[in-house]
């Protein structure tokens, strides 16, 4: 069995889901964005997890976003967040029901900074630490 990269998997389940935030892609689009990315070309393992959390992601969007909104900024919605944000928002929290959190929250941050505007790492912390 080869070794499972969690950290590759959530950072490719952040980007199909935030395709999904944008033009609402299905499960065959999200295939094959990870069929041609190559990345889980010699795992099949990462590829089912990868496939597994995004699809749990999805599925529970309105019940993460329900987790999300009362810890926004008085006067937010979830509208404001950029899609990126909230594509980190969701997986980080779909991963909050089985993995462990300061894990979750530190990886969210990173790719949050790689990903996101300079500050919005701080909010993403924040908004973490109070939900789970």
């Amino acid at each position: 069995m080869n070794k499972v990269r969690k950290k590759v998997i959530r950072e490719k389940a952040i980007i199909a889901v935030y395709q999904y935030l944008l033009t609402q892609v299905n499960n065959d689009e999200i295939d094959a964005f990870l069929l041609n990315d190559n990345t889980f070309k010699n795992n099949e393992e990462e590829l089912k997890l990868c496939k597994e959390r995004i699809n749990s992601t999805i599925d529970h969007y309105d019940e993460y976003v329900n987790k999300i909104k009362p810890h926004l900024k008085k006067g937010w919605t979830i509208q404001r967040l950029s899609k990126m944000e909230l594509a980190i928002l969701l997986v980080a929290v779909d991963e909050l029901q089985t993995e462990n959190k300061s894990v979750v929250i530190n990886e969210a941050v990173e790719l949050t900074k790689k990903y996101c505007d300079d500050d919005s790492y701080k909010f993403i912390n924040g908004i973490l630490n109070n939900i789970g």
